[in-house]
């Protein structure tokens, strides 16, 4: 089965902790809009050796946006919490007593509590970056995965959004069409009123009518504008249904639609058709504040 296209916002946040022996490390992705893809890595020093190899990892799946990236050790839990017996030095201690029994001549009984109590005998067993790194990449392979997961989540949302937008302007655009033809009907009543007010009893020349109503005509229409805002929805919807980073393109598009709504106010001549242009443009704003979050 054919996976469905997915839209993914920009704005993420996935975290995941990571069991090592007893030491509990936590990564985090965190995520904002951003025009380009802006990578901040913010950990503990032990980490700082895999910063370019989780930045290579996150780049193959991630094209934009503002990311944060975090490890560090929970609860600054960063050391096994086993202890273990330092055989080495153990011996050495034993060694050098046995050396003192000899030069004293008088053998003295040492308790496991005193051996215990000597510097450097108990050690807590510290983790190695290597003794990380596996599980560390392992867990962060994942932890993106989640992160896609919550960006696709939001982007859905956002595509939701999107889509009730768009059919509101195809809806607008389907009713600024007759409103469009009234008003050259209008004009053409209103404009033979006021020449025979004018000129009273004198003949108006049809010629000169049909030259001036063919000058408003132009002036007024919008079919053109009407036709290309048409495209651009259609282009806009082929796009959402493609899916993938294609924010870009739809902010593109978006400016178009806007210049668009624009001249389609500028010509505007009648309450009617100037709603309908405010319509517009406060629809396709509400469209542009939204796809400056989509990848």
């Amino acid at each position: 089965m054919k996976a469905k296209p997915m839209i993914y916002s920009m704005t993420g946040y996935a975290a995941k902790p990571i069991q090592i022996n007893s030491a509990l490390i936590q990564i985090e992705l965190k995520s904002v809009n951003h025009r380009f893809l802006d990578i901040t890595f913010k950990s503990a020093e032990e980490f700082k050796p895999l910063e370019t190899t989780l930045r290579n990892l996150l780049t193959k799946e991630i094209t934009r946006g503002k990311i944060d990236i975090k490890c560090f050790f929970k609860d600054n839990k960063s050391l096994d919490q086993e202890l273990h017996l330092n055989q080495p030095l153990l011996t050495q201690y034993i060694s050098l007593i046995k050396q003192i029994d000899v030069l004293s001549n008088a053998p003295s009984p040492i308790s496991a509590t005193q051996i215990l109590s000597m510097p450097g005998v108990i050690k807590q067993h510290e983790l190695s970056l290597d003794d990380m790194q596996e599980d560390i990449l392992t867990g962060f392979s994942q932890l993106i995965t989640t992160f896609k997961v919550t960006q696709a989540t939001e982007g859905e949302k956002i595509k939701e959004m999107l889509n009730s937008r768009l059919i509101q302007i195809s809806l607008i655009i389907q009713q600024a069409r007759p409103l469009l033809t009234q008003v050259t009907i209008d004009y053409r009543e209103k404009l033979k009123l006021r020449l025979s007010e004018v000129l009273g009893e004198v003949e108006i020349s049809d010629n000169r009518l049909q030259q001036e109503f063919a000058f408003f005509c132009q002036k007024i229409d919008i079919s053109e504008e009407i036709d290309r805002l048409e495209a651009h929805v259609a282009e806009f919807n082929k796009l959402l249904n493609k899916g993938g980073a294609i924010g870009k393109r739809l902010d593109f598009i978006c400016q178009e639609m806007h210049r668009e709504a624009n001249t389609f106010g500028s010509k505007s001549v009648s309450i009617d058709t100037t709603q309908k242009a405010v319509d517009l443009k406060v629809l396709i704003e509400q469209i542009r504040e939204q796809i400056q979050n989509i990848m």
